[in-house]
């Protein structure tokens, strides 16, 4: 991720007024072997902690919560370096498109 991108990612709790699809996504963590993804709206880059939303290959049990970075990367997930920051709206969009894609 640029420096620019890690700068613009809003600070923890300062979203909570802005509806969940109409939050920014701005960086995507996965694992794509098995079609897990976390989408990272806010983050504490201190605590390395980020608030957004989790899909472990499962849409019917995704939900939105606080996910460790660390966490993350000690597990295998990478960081989608051609994410481009949009809604969570068209994050979807774009996750459900690229998910018809052959492999």
């Amino acid at each position: 991720m640029n420096k620019k991108t890690k700068e613009r990612i809003a600070r923890l709790y300062t979203t909570e007024h802005i509806p969940f699809r109409k939050k920014m996504i701005y960086q995507r963590y996965q694992i794509k072997n098995i079609g897990f993804y976390w989408l990272i709206t806010e983050l504490d880059e201190k605590k390395n902690l980020g608030f957004g939303y989790a899909n472990l290959n499962n849409d019917n049990f995704a939900e939105w919560g606080y996910i460790s970075i660390d966490e993350l990367l000690e597990n295998g997930a990478q960081l989608d370096n051609t994410w481009k920051p949009c809604t969570y709206a068209e994050a979807m969009k774009k996750i459900t498109e690229e998910n018809k894609m052959p492999n």
